[in-house]
């Protein structure tokens, strides 16, 4: 896990003619100084023009290649450490702020799980412009005489698309109703991961495994022994819990394990940070307007919890690297809280 202290950025440019060049942005980074950082971002810049301006052939690449460099916020191209604002460091574990303003804990070595429950299908919805316009036209062509004449072909045609707009919407209303029928009669998502990680629990008692309620789904913290994200036990962790793949591969890219232990700003009635406020570092334009939603924010987000307690599975002796964690992340998600999730 990298989670520097210091950014600075270098931007470098290779003309090849009047309009003609080639650009290159970096970021460097540093736990101990801004200038640091800077003399960083300027060797990076250095080494990726150098590499921009070598032949195609060269680099292995075609010779019709385009030269263009897609941004990445998370840095899982370039291997850019994450970018966000520190706000507290204990032990090997990081608080920081993340791009919507909630505040996230970062550990390399104690494992976490993060389990989405499938999103709630929308109610099924009967066609009912289809109907409405399908309903005073049948009336009209049981009684009225058969011609066919340009004007009435024209008429027939449209009925027709109207009649094939309103079937496909009837059979998807059907389908719909039958899957929320057939969903009713299933236990609660919920339940089903809970029994997931309670069958895990059952295979490998000798996991400690520490399980919290989200807005969306559940969190597990594993207690009884560090483990890197890339390490096999957490693939198996990942793969049997069904864990969320995209998360699943920002552990393995970053080499880190996050939590969020804040609420989202939308689930408070907030907006988030702006696009020009949610960059790190900040420009020094954007900092009284970041520093006024922060305030908002925080004072806000006392009024909800991020997550909630629900059970202590297995091995209940926690490792000291968990032990630390597990306390600095109760207290700042207020898992024991009966507070609102956010």
């Amino acid at each position: 896990m990298q989670i520097p202290q210091y950014w600075a950025q270098a931007r470098l440019r290779h003309h090849t003619g009047v309009r003609h060049g080639v650009t290159v942005q970096r970021w460097g980074w540093s736990d101990h100084s801004e200038s640091e950082a800077q003399a960083h971002a300027e060797q990076r810049a250095r080494q990726a023009l150098e590499m921009a301006l070598a032949p195609a052939a060269a680099r292995g690449l075609p010779q019709d290649f385009e030269r263009m460099e897609w941004r990445t916020e998370y840095g899982l191209l370039d291997g850019t450490p994450i970018r966000e604002e520190v706000l507290e460091r204990r032990d090997e574990s990081v608080m920081t702020r993340n791009s919507y303003g909630a505040r996230c804990l970062n550990t390399e070595n104690v494992a976490i799980a993060d389990i989405d429950l499938p999103a709630r299908q929308k109610p099924a919805r009967f066609p009912v412009i289809s109907s409405l316009l399908l309903a005073p036209a049948l009336p009209w062509l049981w009684v009225a005489p058969l011609s066919w004449n340009p004007g009435a072909a024209v008429l027939m045609l449209l009925l027709a698309s109207i009649g094939l707009f309103f079937w496909s919407g009837l059979k998807q209303w059907l389908n719909a109703r039958q899957a929320l029928r057939n969903d009713a009669r299933q236990p609660p998502p919920i339940e089903i991961a809970l029994a997931r990680i309670q069958a895990f629990s059952a295979r490998h008692p000798d996991w400690g495994l520490r399980v919290y309620e989200t807005p969306k789904g559940l969190r597990v913290i594993v207690t009884h022994a560090a483990f890197s994200p890339s390490s096999s036990e957490v693939q198996m962790l990942f793969q049997q819990l069904e864990v969320d793949p995209l998360y699943a591969m920002l552990c393995r890219q970053q080499q880190c394990f996050r939590a969020r232990v804040s609420g989202k700003p939308w689930r408070m009635g907030m907006n988030g940070l702006s696009t020009q406020d949610r960059r790190w570092p900040l420009p020094a334009v954007s900092q009284a307007s970041r520093q006024q939603w922060v305030s908002d924010y925080e004072s806000r987000s006392a009024q909800f919890a991020a997550c909630r307690f629900v059970d202590q599975l297995g091995e209940s002796t926690q490792c000291s690297a968990a032990r630390t964690f597990v306390t600095w992340h109760d207290e700042c998600s207020k898992a024991h809280s009966t507070l609102a999730l956010a």
